[in-house]
Order: structure tokens, then sequence, then C-alpha cells
């Protein structure tokens, strides 16, 4: 299978999307450093020139992207919230980039937001109590609410596209307790 990772730096968008979009990459195996540098490199393809992607490139991207991200979380387990931190942050780019786009679910801002509130690890109830005193919270407690501060930064810029989203007041209650999380 390390087929599967060479030339990621020679790949041009299409090749990328044929690469991940094949069965080959939903068996493949891997170590995490690979899988990241696959993610990598098809995010930076399509990162240095948006503009110049066509409808159809950005259909196929829009399933070739999270079937790369599904194997390598297959392969390598969810490594911290790597792959979702990956998908969140690629998706809150190109809609801050390339805008909202009915016909593309990659531009539908709805799933940054609803995967970002999905992953906290407690409530904002429960956060609200804790971060005030972090400091003398046990390492787990501390890293919970890191990983909430961590989810909420990649759907703070998407804010005027989220504002009808049912679940926009269970994220302004995480917004509000951000700058006391650690």
């Amino acid at each position: 299978m390390s087929a599967l990772f060479d030339d990621l730096d020679r790949l041009d968008i299409d090749a990328h999307v044929r690469r991940w979009s094949g069965p080959e990459a939903g068996r493949g195996g891997g170590a995490v450093s690979q899988w990241m540098a696959a993610a990598q490199q098809f995010a930076a393809r399509v990162q240095a020139d948006p503009d110049g992607v066509t409808d159809k490139q950005w259909r196929a991207i829009a399933q070739a992207w999270p079937a790369l991200l599904a194997a390598a979380e297959r392969a390598t387990g969810p490594q911290h919230h790597e792959w979702l931190m990956r998908d969140l942050w690629f998706r809150s780019w190109l809609l801050e980039r390339v805008g909202p786009r009915e016909d593309v679910p990659l531009f539908d801002p709805g799933p940054v937001l609803d995967g970002a509130l999905d992953a906290m690890p407690m409530s904002p109830e429960e956060a609200a109590v804790l971060a005030p005193r972090w400091r003398e919270l046990e390492r787990p407690q501390i890293l919970s609410l890191r990983t909430a501060r961590r989810l909420l930064a990649p759907v703070r810029s998407l804010a005027p596209l989220l504002g009808d989203h049912p679940r926009w007041s269970e994220y302004e209650a995480w917004e509000r307790l951000s700058g006391s999380l650690p």
C-alpha cells in the first residue's frame, strides 16, 4: 500500500481526486504521518488556486476530500480529532475564499458548525463551571477545555453565514466562554 502515498507532491488536483476516490484508498494502511502528508498535499493543491478550480472539479473534490479523511481515520484512528480539525479548517478556509454554494456540499457552512459542536467534549454549562478554575483541574479536564477552544476556532470566521443555523445559539453559548478557556 505504500504506492498510495508515492509522489504526493507531484499530483495535481485531478490526480488527488482519483487517488482518494478510488477503492484502494479505503483499504489503505499507512502511518499517521503519511495520511497527514496526503491531506496536506491535497489541501495545498486546492488552496494554491481555488479560482482555477472548475465546477466539475469542485464536485469531485467534495467527494474525494471526505473519502481521504475517512480512510485516514479508519487506518489510524481519530488521532485526537486530527482528521476532524483538518476538515473543519479546510472547509472554513474554502467558505471564506469561495463562499457558500448549494451545488457543492463542501461549501455548506452548516457541517462546520455541526462537526465542531458534535465533537465538544462537554456541555457549555459544564465548561462554564470548569473554565474559570482551569489551573486547578486535572490534566484530562484541561485538555477537554482546550479541545473545546480549538473546535470553536474554525467556526468563528463563518459567523455571518450561520446566523440562521438551528444550532447557532449553542455555538454562541460556547463562544461566550471562549475567553476563559485555556
